[in-house]
């Protein structure tokens, strides 16, 4: 919703500006005095061509997650991350458009990235301490409660950064004018309106209480509050969605079951074929480098990848491929096993493989058989999905789409091991059965770049809220 998104898109805006800011303290710096106007915008026709760029690394870095850039050392790593591999990426795009671009920068190019991030980062700084958590925090109410409303309130009383100020709901009072009905003032002067600027509403619990319901609803509309159930509220802000809710008949018949959009299938699984297609010719090398140092560190009678059915679109039943990282016969540890970093099952080799993702390669082929996508739920194994079925309510929603390399959960939540961690992942799962499109694919592949480099510990941990 604009509701939350305003935020980042803000930010993103003063980081436009912060770009051409420090463009312009680089090319002072470098002639130590003022600079003419028309050799800074020569400069600024020649920069911005890289502004998307940087702006694309910003987001892969997680430079717009607010709760991650709220911790200053998670901040100050991520600018650093950033300033790297902007600096890298302006220097490739610089030099290999010399000619294009009519400048080849070298001091101007790296006292701008440094000033950019710099700026940034104090940015981020400001935003959080002081824009967000002052200036323009929301006032939010909530009509009705529930555990789920309770704990979001505690979330949002402990998180200021995220800009929102927990009220308590005022009492409302009617005016009987002449003609003998009630009528709010309008939003300039309605009482209400001075004192809440979003209504969260539990219909189900504010049902209860059908005269206060309706007075409290009818002020906010007449007053033109922005009113957002608390099921919306808690899936903007986070990102996941409460299974217990996502099973009700109307959640399937409002957000899944009515969804046929015949040409985002069609266009996502013609991009899946390219992309694999062209992902399996890109990493035939390296997919030829590990398949040799599998047969040499494991013995040429060894195989090199591993087999395992898996549970996909609509229940039905596939063999992944991937790079085998264990000794054989490591699955007979069972499912959910916990699987850590010192797990003597895993090869000297394998740990290698896994740290650098590349035993997840062969997945590709699966990706143009169609037994998966690019993007989508993880694909588990048919004996954890009996024990997941059985024991987690509603795990079975997130075999309604096919099952993916990379994914919204895999991003935002670690590895699970456990049913209390996969009724978590879940959470995020459905969260993407019901906002699937290609734009949410496309940041989830940009991410998966970040996670590519994050080990599952050093993940930023996010409320695990649930009913």
């Amino acid at each position: 919703m604009l509701l939350f998104r305003w935020r980042r898109f803000f930010l993103f805006l003063g980081d436009a500006v912060l770009f051409y800011a420090a463009l312009a303290l680089a090319l002072m710096a470098r002639r130590f005095s003022l600079i003419p106007l028309d050799f800074y915008l020569e400069h600024v026709k020649v920069f911005s061509v890289f502004l998307p760029v940087w702006a694309g690394v910003f987001y892969v870095i997680g430079f717009y997650d607010l709760r991650r850039i709220n911790k200053l050392v998670n901040l100050i790593n991520a600018s650093l991350i950033s300033f790297v591999v902007n600096l890298a990426a302006a220097s490739a795009l610089f030099y290999a458009f010399y000619l294009q671009l009519g400048l080849t920068p070298k001091t101007h190019l790296f006292l701008t990235i440094l000033f950019l991030h710099l700026l940034a980062t104090l940015w981020r700084r400001v935003w959080t301490r002081v824009v967000l958590s002052k200036l323009l925090v929301q006032k939010v109410a909530f009509l009705g409660s529930n555990k789920l409303v309770e704990e979001i309130k505690k979330d949002l009383n402990n998180s200021p950064h995220l800009g929102f100020s927990v009220v308590p709901l005022p009492e409302i009072q009617t005016d009987t004018v002449a003609e003998g009905y009630w009528r709010p003032n309008g939003r300039r002067g309605g009482e209400l309106a001075e004192k809440v600027d979003l209504l969260v509403v539990d219909a189900d619990d504010a049902e209860k209480t059908p005269a206060m319901e309706g007075l409290l609803l009818s002020t906010a509309v007449m007053e033109e509050i922005p009113i957002i159930t608390h099921l919306d509220f808690y899936e903007d802000l986070y990102g996941k969605i409460p299974p217990e809710y996502a099973a009700k008949a109307s959640w399937l018949l409002s957000n899944v079951l009515h969804q046929s959009n015949q040409f985002y299938a069609a266009l996502k699984r013609l991009l899946d074929i390219l992309a694999a297609a062209f992902g399996l010719i890109i990493t035939l090398p390296v997919t030829l480098t590990v398949y040799a140092a599998l047969k040499l560190a494991n013995g040429l009678t060894s195989p090199a990848f591993f087999f395992q059915k898996r549970v996909g679109h609509l229940g039905r039943r596939f063999v992944i491929w991937k790079f085998r990282t264990m000794v054989e016969g490591a699955d007979k540890a069972g499912p959910l096993f916990k699987t850590g970093a010192e797990d003597l099952r895993i090869t000297r080799l394998g740990k290698f493989l896994r740290g650098a993702r590349l035993d997840e390669i062969p997945q590709l082929w699966n990706v143009l058989k169609g037994d998966m996508s690019l993007v989508g739920p993880r694909p588990e194994w048919t004996r954890e999905v009996r024990i997941l079925e059985r024991n987690v309510p509603h795990y079975h929603l997130r075999h309604l789409i096919k099952p993916g390399v990379t994914g919204w959960a895999q991003i935002n939540f670690h590895a699970t091991s456990s049913e209390a961690e996969s009724v978590e992942k879940l959470h995020y799962d459905l969260y993407y059965v019901k906002n699937m499109s290609l734009a949410l694919d496309l940041g989830i592949v940009l991410r998966t770049f970040r996670r590519i480099f994050q080990k599952d510990a050093g993940m930023v941990k996010k409320p695990a809220l649930s009913v």
